[in-house]
């Protein structure tokens, strides 16, 4: 099997990578919710690690890079409704096709009982709006390990476009 490149995907951020070596990470999924796009055709992986249901109208252009050196705070990955057409725009710039990319969500636990969102607990907004954005993109409904009361870590395996899901007490299980 050989070693794997492991990339974290921190809060709010977005990664794709090309290639067989690489395993995406996004730890501490509380009411965050992982995404995670693979094409089995081009080998291209993407993971994003949303925080929040909707950025309130900010714009954010899917060919925008965001640049921490100036000063941004707005990461199109933080919200989904930025987040996940950001990251469906990552894979198709790697020759992805949107009838091809396999999808996998993970969080949306109800982990922060003092923050609630119109209509619910965050957790279950994240995913709600992570859906939807899937939905409005093209993409294929997920499977999906998502809500409760505990936080997960998911994985993504760029080889075999498998997707596991780990919490603590439990053991690695496929999506």
């Amino acid at each position: 099997m050989g070693v794997r490149n492991v990339v974290v995907v921190g809060m709010a951020e977005v990664r794709v990578v090309k290639g067989t070596d690489h395993v995406l990470v996004a730890y501490s999924l509380g009411s965050c919710v992982g995404v995670a796009l693979w094409d089995p055709e081009v080998l291209a992986a993407g993971m994003a690690h949303i925080v929040l249901p909707s950025s309130g109208g900010t714009l954010v252009l899917a060919g925008d890079r965001p640049r921490p050196e100036d000063g941004s705070t707005h990461l199109p990955g933080k919200f989904a409704d930025t987040g996940v057409p950001y990251l469906v725009e990552l894979l198709l710039r790697e020759g992805a096709r949107r009838e091809r990319i396999r999808s996998w969500i993970a969080g949306g636990a109800h982990v922060l009982k003092d923050l609630e969102w119109p209509g619910g607990g965050i957790g279950g907004a994240n995913v709600k709006a992570v859906l939807e954005a899937l939905e409005r993109c093209g993409i294929s409904p997920p499977k999906a390990d998502v809500g409760d009361d505990y936080g997960r870590t998911m994985k993504l395996y760029a080889r075999e476009g498998r997707a596991t899901v780990t919490s603590v007490g439990r053991a690695e299980r496929d999506i």
